[in-house]
């Protein structure tokens, strides 16, 4: 009896089926070994307290913990890819050499070349400068003391404690001679001894006017020293503040006739090209406070979290970084262009914002 040409056909494709699964498993495995999903690359730049390489290659850091949460809620798989300059970083990302910068402030000229997520913090620029030495401070107080600026001001306060002693004498020499008595230069010299302690809120008492006329003069006296020992004090503040500050940069007006330097490519390099300040680009953040150290340029502007790291691991009593923030802005992730990890990485971000290990990660590296 022969068999069904159709039981037939059914016959030989199974021993064919057969045959491939025994003699190409190979194959097969290997096939679903390269579907597997690839690991995610993240861009790290050595900047502390962002990203920092321990001696034994592990990276650490604000945007490196911020990262390896965000993975972790995701559940992918990532390797960090070092890069030696911020340039060639953005470089790599606008290429989509590269998935992920963790840390990068939002600015107007990546929107075109790249996605940003979520924001998460919020940030801004401060300017470095050379440290004054500790051994030069007193020495500067001395001379604000002593100056110009000063000195006027002391001899105005002489005079004009001289015109309301005559002016007390005049009213007081006949009807309270006890105490404005001793001729006309000992009264004049009550009268300033008068005048000097009540302009100075000491009042020992040894000495007040009794007449009508007297106690008006005290009175304007008294009204007229509460302002100017205000702008006495105000004035005498600004001279020492600024004799202790001998550098030649204090504040972004200064900027504008100094040498100074920042990372190319940076939030702080694009912020002072747009305020008309030249700009000494620099690869690395190491580089450009270095150069501050050593007085080659007077200011270097950038991130306000990192130079106060940097400052005060790397460069202690060599650099100090000058009170106040220039340029606030946001920082998020940024990926490349068109990415699908955008919408999935906002849903980490929120997630994590929510919970204590984001207080502490911005506890431990951001101050």
């Amino acid at each position: 009896m022969k068999p069904h040409p159709k039981a037939l056909h059914g016959i030989v494709s199974g021993m064919i089926a057969l045959w491939v699964f025994l003699l190409c498993p190979a194959t097969l495995f290997a096939q679903n070994e390269s579907t597997a999903p690839r690991a995610l690359q993240v861009g790290v730049i050595t900047a502390s307290p962002l990203y920092m390489k321990a001696a034994d290659g592990r990276w650490e850091g604000f945007g490196v913990e911020l990262w390896q949460a965000v993975a972790q809620y995701l559940n992918v798989a990532f390797e960090f890819r070092e890069f030696s300059s911020l340039e060639n970083l953005l470089g790599a990302l606008e290429k989509q050499e590269i998935d992920v910068f963790p840390s990068l402030p939002v600015g107007e000229r990546f929107e075109s070349t790249m996605d940003f997520s979520q924001s998460y913090l919020k940030s801004g620029l401060s300017i470095a400068v050379p440290a004054e030495e500790a051994e030069y401070r007193w020495l500067r107080v001395f001379e604000g003391i002593f100056s110009k600026h000063i000195l006027k001001a002391i001899g105005l306060l002489v005079l004009l404690s001289m015109v309301a002693g005559i002016f007390v004498w005049l009213f007081e020499r006949r009807k309270n001679d006890e105490m404005f008595g001793d001729g006309t230069a000992g009264g004049i010299c009550h009268g300033m001894w008068w005048a000097i302690v009540t302009m100075t809120t000491v009042g020992y008492g040894d000495k007040a006017p009794k007449t009508a006329g007297g106690r008006i003069v005290a009175l304007i006296w008294m009204l007229f020293s509460i302002i100017f020992i205000a702008s006495f004090t105000a004035n005498i503040t600004t001279s020492l503040t600024i004799n202790v500050l001998k550098g030649k940069v204090h504040g972004l007006n200064d900027l504008y006739n100094a040498r100074v330097g920042s990372v190319s490519q940076s939030e702080g390099f694009d912020f002072l090209t747009k305020q008309g300040i030249a700009v000494i680009p620099f690869e690395g953040i190491q580089d450009g406070l270095a150069a501050v150290a050593s007085r080659k340029i007077d200011a270097f502007v950038l991130n306000e979290q990192v130079l106060k790291y940097q400052t005060k691991k790397e460069f202690p009593g060599r650099v100090q970084v000058l009170p106040g923030i220039y340029d606030e802005y946001f920082v998020s992730i940024a990926l490349p262009q068109n990415s699908s990890l955008r919408k999935p990485i906002n849903t980490a971000l929120l997630k994590l914002m929510k919970t204590k290990n984001w207080t502490e990660i911005r506890n431990r590296y951001i101050q």
